[in-house]
């Protein structure tokens, strides 16, 4: 499958982009911690690690399950609940984003002295209606089997022109700090969600408008994202929080050299990445009666496919990881060097699971899913809690690790149980 995937272009510009897309955050965020430094920089990531939490349900949750019923709808020539689907999320993000804006604000409003992180938060989310939109077009596009298109709205454009403007404005953003740069993300955010409505124009006329009758109500629509949101949220609220923990029992110098760190070992994820956007509408229109072998076939070489790029990425910043970072943020990050090691040793094993994550919850495993990251949250919040004030950057870092590790071992657990596969190979039991 993998094969046949990397001779179609569309499969070679999936891993390019996925590649691009590492390559840009990665830049961006390497970038703006140089010209900020690690005080400012750290108010910043605070920022966008929080408001990247609050985006969730729709940017993630919604758009997992927008994106599994247009594969169904187009593999049946129909839009059944898809369109209905997106019209109430249209409805329903806008007015969702609008709830936290109003709270921050207000709160900002009404503080004599504001926490500086609270007003950082503050401006992120007058970008979170683009970001939620966004979100929504990319489960659209990623449903309309057009991979390459949903990654580029969805994550490769908006670090590349946060990153383009940084590097024209250098100036002045170091003369504004913080700020200019939030300013700089939101108008990014705003641009790269008119471009996904226009990629998304051709799909969306079999979509919407959605007659009267077939409309979908609030309530059912919460009771169907409910999961997904859930799941994603608890993963990337697994990625987020060490971050937003670190910077309020640390400081914002502590969170600034630890999101250097951070950024660089989600390179070793590269793979499981770009396998879960090309396999996510094919493991959606799996057969259930036919799904314990062929989705064995797809774990087994999204394993062999993510383990390759996982081990490339951490043997390259074992190396040369130390160089990378004096030379391109400076010497006053060179703290990361240890920690990115950590985390890149722990997301190993979540390359190790290859696609099984995708698996789970576009075959309606979503719920059991959700437990296991719920688990592994309430211990990275402890475990964060306990090391930080003892070990700094550190022990957020082991922290982390260790709530990687149990959600990878867990996920992969629950995958053999419901397919009857191997917990070593990923292989159907009957036939070993």
């Amino acid at each position: 499958m993998i094969a046949r995937l990397l001779r179609h272009q569309a499969g070679i510009k999936v891993l390019a982009l996925k590649g691009t897309e590492a390559l840009a955050g990665a830049a961006m965020t390497i970038y703006l911690a140089r010209i900020l430094g690690p005080s400012a920089f750290g108010v910043f990531a605070f920022g966008l690690a929080t408001i990247m939490l609050l985006a969730i349900p729709i940017k993630n949750g919604a758009s997992t399950l927008i994106t599994k019923h247009v594969a169904i709808a187009s593999e049946r020539s129909g839009a059944e609940q898809a369109g209905p689907l997106l019209a109430t999320g249209l409805r329903l993000s806008l007015l969702y984003a609008g709830v936290p804006m109003v709270c921050l604000w207000t709160a900002v409003a009404l503080s004599e002295s504001s926490n500086v992180f609270v007003v950082s938060v503050a401006f992120f989310s007058l970008a979170l209606p683009f970001l939620c939109l966004t979100g929504l077009m990319e489960g659209v596009l990623r449903g309309s089997f057009r991979p390459n298109a949903a990654i580029l709205v969805g994550t490769v454009l908006v670090p590349l022109l946060v990153l383009a403007t940084a590097f024209l404005l250098t100036e002045q953003m170091q003369a504004q700090g913080w700020r200019f740069a939030v300013a700089v993300y939101i108008a990014a955010a705003i641009a790269i969600t008119v471009v996904s409505l226009v990629l998304s124009r051709p799909y969306l006329g079999n979509l919407l408008p959605v007659p009267k009758e077939d409309r979908m109500g609030g309530r059912e629509w919460l009771h169907l994202v409910a999961p997904f949101a859930i799941v994603t949220g608890l993963l990337i609220f697994n990625r987020q929080i060490d971050t937003i923990l670190l910077g309020v029992l640390a400081g914002e110098k502590e969170a600034g050299i630890y999101r250097i760190a951070a950024q660089a070992s989600v390179l070793v994820t590269f793979g499981v990445q770009a396998i879960g956007h090309l396999y996510a509408p094919y493991l959606a229109t799996a057969d259930r009666s036919a799904a314990p072998s062929k989705i064995s076939g797809y774990l087994r070489k999204s394993v062999l496919f993510s383990i390759a790029f996982g081990l490339f990425a951490l043997v390259a910043l074992a190396v040369w990881g130390d160089e990378i970072i004096t030379l391109l943020a400076g010497p006053e990050y060179l703290a990361a060097y240890p920690v990115m090691l950590i985390l890149c040793a722990a997301n190993l094993a979540v390359a190790a699971n290859g696609a099984t994550m995708q698996a789970l919850y576009m075959q309606g495993h979503q719920k059991r899913t959700a437990w296991i990251f719920f688990a592994s949250g309430v211990f990275s919040v402890a475990a964060n809690v306990t090391l930080i004030p003892y070990l700094g950057i550190n022990g957020a870092a082991i922290a982390s690790s260790a709530a990687i590790l149990s959600w990878s071992l867990g996920l992969r657990w629950l995958a053999c149980g419901v397919w009857r596969l191997s917990y070593l190979t990923l292989s159907p039991r009957d036939q070993e």
